[in-house]
């Protein structure tokens, strides 16, 4: 017995030194111990407090957006790199891909001015002034003064382009010019100058096709109505005579070529330019339909109005030289070829306007 209460304390030590000594997991409970008092007692001992330190260093948000950034802009300028190497290679389309990759990556407004003249060197005209006057907004003062031509350089380019205005009465139209396709917006987009086909087209309407000039450093602005297929028909008129002005149903249009939207029915389609007789057809249109007309107004001769000539003529009818050169003439004048789709009659003289 005193030799229990001799080593009675010395063994509680060891025990509680062995419960210290046990590992914290991290998850879970950490294991419990009961020491022998608390087991006579019928208690457990109370676990061992768990450490809550973090497991690794928690990096401030501040700067791991500094960080983010920095590697950003350090991607950025490795492509801008590429693009400034194959710019000076005159590998100018590469060139424009590196340049965007760049920006979409870190946005620095040298990269806008770059991508401006690789798209200048290609032709693209109104892409190259779109990226400059966008450098012109964002670009720093110091970095603009690096560009004392900068204002030249923009003069230049919009002698180059039209802005165009141009309003559809459907959404979602695909649009063309020249082949290229344009984005349509609520105000003007810059297209650039010269003569091509403004085509506009949606499924399930008829499509709109037009042969336009657009003059460098000018406007123009289209209004384009397409019509649905199921409830109107179209007609399209060209002429051989120059400055021919249509009319349908007594409603003027514009010069040929142009076409119109009709209702399905019967329809009186015109050519009229002065100094010229008028060409005329009358046309039944269904619904989908589209038709191509062929209006040419014939030229009139002010020598056969003169009441002299017809006079003179009366007198030496009998000789038959001035009547086989009036049947000439008056032949020449009425043959054409009249048929439902087109109306066409050759000129009496050889040139063409």
């Amino acid at each position: 017995m005193n030799n229990v209460t001799r080593f009675g304390p010395q063994l509680l030590i060891n025990l509680l030194i062995c419960s210290l000594a046990q590992p914290v997991f991290a998850a879970g409970k950490a294991p419990t111990t009961t020491s022998p008092r608390a087991k006579a007692a019928g208690k457990k001992s109370p676990a061992p407090a768990v450490s809550t330190a973090p497991s690794a260093e928690v990096i401030d948000p501040a700067v791991a957006a500094a960080l983010e950034m920095a590697q950003a802009r350090a991607e950025a300028q490795s492509l801008k790199n590429q693009g400034d190497t194959l710019f000076r290679a005159r590998e100018f389309a590469a060139a424009i891909d590196a340049y965007q990759k760049s920006y979409a990556t870190y946005p620095d407004a040298r990269v806008l001015y770059n991508e401006a003249r690789s798209l200048q060197a290609l032709g693209r005209y109104s892409e190259a002034l779109g990226r400059l006057n966008h450098f012109a907004q964002v670009a720093a003062p110091e970095i603009k003064a690096e560009v004392p031509g900068l204002p030249a350089l923009q003069a230049d380019l919009r002698s180059r382009v039209a802005e165009v205005v141009i309003r559809i009465n459907q959404p979602d139209a695909q649009v063309t010019f020249h082949n290229q396709p344009l984005t349509v917006a609520a105000g003007p987009i810059l297209v650039d100058a010269g003569e091509g086909l403004l085509r506009v087209t949606k499924e399930g309407f008829f499509a709109y096709e037009r042969q336009v000039k657009l003059r460098g450093g000018g406007s123009a602005s289209f209004d384009i109505a397409l019509g649905s297929i199921e409830r109107h028909a179209q007609v399209s008129i060209k002429s051989r005579v120059a400055g021919s002005a249509i009319s349908i149903d007594g409603q003027a249009l514009a010069q040929a070529p142009t076409e119109a939207l009709v209702l399905p029915g019967t329809h009186r389609v015109v050519a009229h330019r002065e100094g010229y007789s008028d060409a005329s057809t009358q046309v039944i249109l269904v619904a989908g339909q589209h038709r191509e007309l062929e209006l040419n107004p014939l030229e009139q001769h002010p020598l056969l109005g003169q009441w002299w000539f017809w006079a003179g003529a009366a007198v030496v009818v009998a000789g038959g030289v001035t009547t086989a050169i009036v049947v000439a003439r008056h032949q020449d004048g009425t043959n054409g070829d009249f048929s439902p789709s087109i109306v066409s009659g050759p000129l009496s003289s050889p040139l063409r306007f």
